[in-house]
């Protein structure tokens, strides 16, 4: 006797394994039974077909045709897992037939072993080419493993295949845009677009790689079409208020994402957003509120904590902020590097060879590099590995720690230790930030000798930093300091932006040749009275050289300069001045007028 396979169809069937029920009274006739099991599948009682199946593989062990048919029913009761077993049983039975292989790999991938599934099919591409079921386990299953390219590939044979597969030009699209091929991944988007112009999923998608590309106008609109289509879907709602956060529209970005709570409360992204926006609007107890109910729903998703740390950290709860920030060894964008030594677990540090890894940005490494002298006051010996830019500048270090560049060998050492998990291992508090400047030696260069006061001016940061465009001041907000005849302004940017100053800081190309690098630029601010900055690297050099910085911030700051204080405890030379709301630079100005005043009286 032969059983044929039934397939159910592809999808992921994510949910908790169940056990199969009570069997029914089975017929004894074979295909009695099998017409009973089918009008329960009909019925939608998959579980009672399994039941069926069950009976009947117990009845007939050999026939691989039952074992499959048990497999889909089990998949279809929402147990992939005991689906993928029955189907394996089925594979083993008749290892030629392909149909029962692909099946087979699609209860497994469901089950949630990408690579398992992948493994299944590897053998057998050759034999799976024109196969559509088979292309599509294989580019969900690379999707699932983050193997892009593959996904890639398998998806666009799917399409070769079926050309009006809409759901698979969209996964397309998501996986170019995940390899951060923007264009092909818009082009993706646009197609399924024209095939299916009401595709709530393929307008948000294409709105967050417009909005990617630059392009916010087309990015805006494609958002809030797809919101309009898809009123109740979290993500959806959650991508346009993440674009309107960005935008500075925080009570409407608010809006959304309580939308999309209220449509699905357990989301933990939306809760995590909503936390976000909270923190810009400085309502840091409603953040944390926000936070946790995120990390409640995903307690193991590193990103959420990460949020959370932010939070704490600009609230300045030091102690928790820095337990908090250890999560982002788990995430993909803030990991910290790794080294093959053993990690330092914060234990005496007398007698041993330590590795500091610098980490995120370059004012974070100039920050946090403090805590080298710190440690070789407790006995270590220590090395730094940075980023080639920073090489010259850290040999200058209090204690003259060994330096090494980011990618070479590095000396043999104990342990290694990231530079920013030290304030956690070290327990530091607002009380204790090692604050002990300068911390940083150069000797400045040669200047002629000036009766007036020299005033450096910084007022963009990294173009490349996702909130350059908020935390950035334009350059002609300067023009009311810069009229005063009695101060030798200097121009301390550098790159693209350094041509701004053109028309309102004096050019003095002797001066700007020397901000080459983070050496030469520390020589050139110890000839500065003043440096006024915008939240960049150059206000954390000029404050680890103790030089006196007078740092401009946006409304919701970076975490470091917490929200209310005037002075900062990493940097004892330095004065602090908010915006009172978001965007409002002039104010910051207007502070620094008032200021200046007084400091030049002084």
């Amino acid at each position: 006797m032969c059983f044929a396979c039934c397939s159910t169809g592809a999808g992921f069937a994510i949910s908790a394994a169940m056990n199969d029920r009570s069997s029914p009274s089975v017929p004894e006739e074979p295909n009695a039974a099998l017409r009973q099991a089918t009008a329960l599948r009909e019925a939608g009682d998959a579980a009672g077909a399994a039941a069926v199946y069950r009976e009947l593989t117990g009845r007939y062990p050999r026939e691989a045709g039952l074992w499959a048919l048990l497999g889909d029913a089990l998949r279809e009761s929402d147990n992939p897992a005991a689906g993928a077993e029955a189907l394996e049983t089925a594979s083993m039975l008749s290892p030629a037939d392909n149909d029962i292989a692909v099946e087979w790999a699609l209860a497994v991938l469901e089950s949630g072993d990408t690579e398992a599934a992948r493994d299944i099919l590897s053998p057998r591409l050759d034999a799976l080419v024109d196969s559509e079921r088979a292309q599509a386990v294989l580019a969900d299953a690379c999707r699932a493993a983050k193997d892009l390219p593959a996904a890639v590939e398998h998806y666009q044979a799917l399409l070769s295949l079926t050309p009006d597969n809409n759901n698979a030009r969209v996964s397309l699209g998501v996986c170019l845009q995940e390899s951060s091929n923007l264009k092909l991944a818009i082009e993706a988007y646009r197609a399924a677009l024209v095939q299916e112009p009401d595709n709530a999923l393929a307008l948000s998608n294409l709105g967050l790689a417009l909005a990617e590309t630059g392009n916010d106008r087309e990015a805006r609109d494609a958002l809030e079409r797809a919101a309009a289509l898809a009123p109740t879907d979290a993500a959806t709602l959650c991508n346009l208020g993440t674009f309107l956060q960005k935008h500075g529209e925080t009570a409407a970005a608010i809006e959304y994402y309580e939308r999309a709570i209220a449509a699905t409360p357990h989301d933990a992204n939306a809760w995590s957003n909503l936390g976000n926006a909270r923190q810009d609007e400085l309502r840091l107890d409603e953040a944390l509120t926000a936070h946790d109910r995120a990390i409640a729903v995903a307690p193991d998703d590193a990103n959420m904590h990460w949020n959370r740390a932010m939070t704490f950290l600009l609230s300045g709860d030091m102690t928790e902020g820095f337990a908090e920030y250890e999560w982002r060894t788990r995430t993909v964008k803030h990991a910290p590097p790794q080294h093959e030594s053993p990690r330092w677990d914060g234990g005496t540090p007398s007698g041993k060879r330590l590795l500091l890894l610098a980490e995120q940005g370059f004012g974070d490494a100039i920050q946090f590099v403090r805590y080298a002298s710190l440690l070789q006051q407790r006995g270590a010996e220590v090395v730094i590995q940075c980023h080639p830019k920073l090489v010259e500048l850290f040999t200058t270090l209090d204690g003259a720690p060994a330096v090494v560049t980011t990618g070479v060998p590095t000396p043999e050492v104990d342990a290694h230790v990231p530079l920013m998990s030290l304030p956690h291992l070290l327990e530091t508090t607002v009380e204790t930030v090692p604050a002990k400047i300068p911390y940083l030696h150069t000797k400045a260069i040669t200047e002629p000798a000036s009766r007036q006061r020299r005033i450096g001016l910084c007022w963009t940061g990294n173009p490349d930093h996702p909130d350059n465009k908020h935390r950035s001041c334009p350059v002609e907000a300067f023009d009311p300091l810069l009229s005063r005849g009695d101060i030798d302004w200097r121009n301390l940017q550098f790159g693209p932006a350094a041509k701004d100053a053109a028309g309102h800081i004096p050019d003095n190309p002797a001066w700007t040749s020397q901000l080459e690098g983070f050496a030469s630029t520390a020589a050139a601010l110890q000839t500065l009275d003043l440096v006024i900055t915008v939240d960049t690297a150059t206000a954390h050099l000029a404050g680890a050289l103790g030089r006196p910085v007078w740092l401009m911030l946006k409304y919701a700051p970076d975490w470091r300069w917490m929200t209310t204080r005037t002075d900062s405890p990493w940097y004892p030379t330095m004065r602090l001045f908010r915006q009172p709301s978001p965007g409002d630079w002039p104010s910051v100005i207007a502070q620094i007028e008032s200021a200046l005043e007084t400091w030049m009286d002084s």
